[in-house]
């Protein structure tokens, strides 16, 4: 059986991260390589850099912004493919239409999803540009659109994404490696980017009234000073990190808080509760408890302090969560995926087929 020739395409890839899209991208593509696939990656950046990890890529040497501007070089790269896998934002359109040229089937991924949250991030006037380009993107008839969860779905479904074009297919996480410590400290876990969407004021706010309870804050962000000037001194800036420090900040925690405004899944709230944390979120990714409201200061604060004082609480919590997040696993999501990849292919095949009319057979 010959094998399937994928063309991935996104505007950044490893050692180029922006967040945890980069690093959903980098597993499938790790992983479809593993599968046998023959996969050809041509993403934004660096063109000097020709590979992560063993992986091989291909880079134009323009910026992200611009990729929407490199559909001929899209088209050529999908010469001899059968396939052509993208992700939103600036990677999706160019790449749809290069697929359509080609007459090949075309996977899009959406690893974000901001809607009016794009209001506060962008401003009134650009944030209303860029709200319309996400709602374009959900409009394309792609072959597939692939959520990353069922909350992400509904939502893009709303947005104006197509029902029956629409999957749902869960990344996964490294389950062997976030696992609890032996014994939790009584510590409040935040992990991602220090800026207003992922709702680290919230996280501020709660800190200060829990004065005797530590704070951890694992990160990065453009206003870092900022961000530590308004910090109580129960909480501390950590610089994000990967690997076994990143994971023993998990490991430890006993609360994982989460307030984040707009999310299409949330790998840290999955890593933390494959970690045994007890979770305090607004992302309704399937943990133990109630799912809280962003800027609910005294509900999120009411939440952290019953686990912190509730050592049984905790600690059933903690488990029930661990067991949930088994599900998270990456071999089930390639699995997914390249069974999707089947059906896009069959299904072009007898459109073709039926196009071609029964003299040609």
């Amino acid at each position: 059986m010959p094998r399937l020739r994928v063309l991935l395409t996104h505007e950044r890839f490893a050692p180029d991260f922006g967040g945890g899209g980069e690093y959903v991208v980098l597993e499938i593509a790790r992983r479809l390589i593993a599968r046998g696939v023959d996969l050809r990656i041509l993403v934004a950046g660096d063109r000097t850099v020709t590979e992560f990890e063993g992986i091989p890529t291909t880079r134009i040497g323009i910026p992200r912004h611009a990729f929407p501007l490199a559909l001929p070089r899209i088209l050529r790269a999908a010469r001899h493919r059968d396939l052509v896998q993208t992700f939103n934002y600036h990677a999706a359109l160019p790449s749809y239409l290069a697929a359509r040229m080609r007459g090949l089937p075309c996977i899009c991924h959406m690893l974000g999803l901001f809607d009016a949250e794009w209001l506060t991030l962008r401003g009134a006037v650009a944030g209303r540009v860029w709200r319309g380009w996400e709602r374009m993107l959900l409009r394309l008839p792609f072959d597939r659109t692939v959520f990353l969860s069922d909350f992400s779905r509904d939502l893009g479904i709303r947005l104006g994404a197509k029902p029956e074009r629409s999957e749902v297919n869960e990344p996964g996480i490294e389950l062997d490696r976030f696992k609890p410590a032996g014994t939790k400290t009584p510590t409040v876990l935040f992990v991602g980017k220090w800026e207003e969407r992922k709702g680290l004021s919230d996280v501020l706010a709660i800190a200060a009234r829990l004065p005797d309870y530590p704070f951890r804050v694992v990160g990065w962000g453009e206003n870092e000073a900022g961000w530590r000037a308004a910090a109580p001194p129960n909480l501390t800036f950590v610089p994000f990190q990967r690997g076994a420090a990143l994971e023993a900040e998990f490991a430890r925690a006993s609360v994982f808080l989460f307030p984040s405004r707009a999310e299409t899944f949330g790998l840290v709230v999955a890593q933390a509760m494959s970690a045994g944390c007890a979770i305090v979120s607004s992302v309704p990714l399937g943990f133990d408890g109630p799912v809280a409201r962003p800027g609910d200061i005294d509900g999120m604060t009411t939440m952290v302090h019953r686990f912190l004082t509730d050592k049984d609480a905790l600690a059933t919590t903690g488990a029930r969560n661990q067991a949930a997040a088994q599900r998270f696993d990456w071999d089930r999501h390639i699995d997914r995926l390249l069974a999707l990849y089947e059906q896009v292919l069959a299904a072009r095949s007898k459109r073709t087929v039926a196009a071609a009319g029964p003299g040609t057979l």
